[in-house]
C-alpha cells in the first residue's frame, strides 16, 4: 500500500475484528431479522398495527439518535426534510403496510413476498440512477421475481378465500415502497454516519405513524385489559433486538466485511422466517406459496450474486487507481466497492 493510500485507509478498516464479533453480527441479522415479521405478527394481535409501528420507531429511533449525539456532523435542517421524505417510504408506507397485514398473512409468507424488494430495487436503480444499467443478470433476477409473485397470487386463487389476496398485496406495495425510498435515498444528501440516519428516518417515520394512528382513533380504542403480555414483549423485542440491536450489527458488519457478504441476509432472512413461523406459529405454507417463495430466492441470489461481481472487477479495475481517485469516486456513483458500501447501509433490508 502507499504512503497516499495509508493516508485516507480508514483506522476501522486497519483493526482486525474479534471472530466471535463477526460471527455474532451475523446471527443476529440472520435470526433477528427473520424473527421480526413473527414479532410483528405476535404484537399487533392485541395492538393497532399503525400505533405498534409508530411506538416501535419512535423509542427505537430516540436510542439511535442518543447514541449517536457525539457523532459530527451534526444533521442540518436539510438532511432532516431529506429524512423525512425517505421515512415516509420506509416507515409510514412499509411498515404500515406490513403491520396492517400482519394479522391476516402467515409471518413467513409475508417475509417471502418482501424479498421482492431486492429485483424492486435492481429495475428502479437502472431507470432512476445514472451509471446503474439494468444487466442481464439483473434481468433474469426481475424475471424469477415477477414469475414468484405471479405464481403466489395464482396459487392464492385456487381453493382459497379472495379476501387473502389482500394482504398479499399490501406487502407487496410495502416492498415497493422500501424499493423506491432505497433508490431515492441515493440522490439525498443525509449525515455521513449510517446509525444517525437510520435514526432520523426513525423518528421521522414514527411520528407520521404516530399522525395517522391518531387520525384513526387507535390509540382510544385500546383495551388495556385485552393486551396481552406476548403483544407487548414482542413490541419490546422489535424495539430493543430487531431495530437497535440488529442495525447496530448491521453498521459494524459494513464497516468490517465486504457488502456482498452482509447482503446474503436478505435470503437467509426468509428461510429463518418460514422456519420460525413453522416451528413457534404453526403456519402452513400452500405449495403456491413454497414454489413462489423457492422463486424470489433464486431472484435474490441471482441480483445479489451479480452485485458481486461487479463489485469485484470494480476492486480489481480500480486497484492501481491512485487513492485519491478512489475516493473521488466514492461521491460520484460509479460502482466501486466504497461506493456499494454507501449503498448498502441505505438499503438494509431491516423488517
Amino acid at each position: 500500500m502507499s504512503s497516499s493510500e495509508a493516508a485516507v485507509a480508514s483506522p476501522s478498516r486497519l483493526r482486525i475484528p474479534a471472530r466471535w464479533l463477526l460471527w455474532g453480527s451475523f446471527a443476529v441479522i440472520y435470526l433477528i431479522w427473520g424473527s421480526s415479521f413473527l414479532g410483528i405478527k405476535v404484537a399487533v394481535e392485541t395492538l393497532p398495527p399503525l400505533f405498534t409501528a409508530a411506538v416501535r420507531f419512535l423509542i427505537s429511533g430516540g436510542i439511535l439518535l442518543l447514541a449517536t449525539s457525539r457523532i459530527r456532523p451534526r444533521p442540518t435542517a436539510r438532511h432532516w426534510v431529506n429524512a423525512a421524505m425517505v421515512g415516509a417510504l420506509f416507515f409510514l408506507v412499509n411498515h404500515g403496510l406490513v403491520t396492517s397485514a400482519a394479522r391476516s398473512i402467515p409471518s413467513s409468507l409475508a417475509c417471502l413476498i418482501a424479498a421482492t424488494q431486492v429485483p424492486i430495487i435492481a429495475v428502479l436503480s437502472s431507470v432512476l440512477l445514472p451509471n446503474q444499467p439494468l444487466t442481464r443478470r439483473s434481468l433474469l433476477g426481475a424475471a424469477l421475481g415477477l414469475t414468484g409473485v405471479v405464481c403466489l397470487f395464482v396459487g392464492q386463487g385456487i381453493g382459497a378465500d379472495a379476501v387473502s389476496v389482500l394482504p398479499c398485496l399490501a406487502i407487496l406495495g410495502a416492498a415497493t415502497s422500501w424499493a423506491l425510498g432505497a433508490v431515492f435515498s441515493q440522490r439525498l444528501e443525509f449525515p455521513p454516519h449510517p446509525v444517525l440516519r437510520a435514526a432520523m428516518q426513525m423518528i421521522c417515520g414514527g411520528v407520521m405513524l404516530a399522525g395517522v394512528s391518531l387520525l384513526r382513533g387507535e390509540p382510544w380504542a385500546i383495551d388495556l385489559a385485552a393486551v396481552s403480555s406476548r403483544s407487548l414483549a414482542s413490541l419490546g423485542y422489535l424495539i430493543l433486538f430487531a431495530s437497535v440491536l440488529a442495525f447496530a450489527c448491521y453498521s459494524y458488519l459494513l464497516k468490517h466485511v465486504r457488502t456482498d457478504m452482509v447482503a446474503t441476509h436478505v435470503f437467509v432472512n426468509p428461510l429463518v422466517a418460514v422456519a420460525l413461523g413453522t416451528w413457534l406459529a404453526g403456519e402452513q405454507l400452500r405449495v403456491a406459496h413454497l414454489a413462489s417463495g423457492l422463486l424470489i430466492l433464486a431472484s435474490v441470489c441471482v441480483i445479489t450474486l451479480g452485485f458481486r461481481g461487479r463489485a469485484g472487477a470494480s476492486r480489481r479495475s480500480s486497484a492501481h487507481a491512485p487513492a485519491v481517485l478512489r475516493d473521488c469516486k466514492a461521491t460520484t456513483g460509479i460502482a466501486t466497492p466504497r461506493t456499494a458500501e454507501c449503498r448498502a447501509d441505505r438499503v438494509a433490508l431491516e423488517p
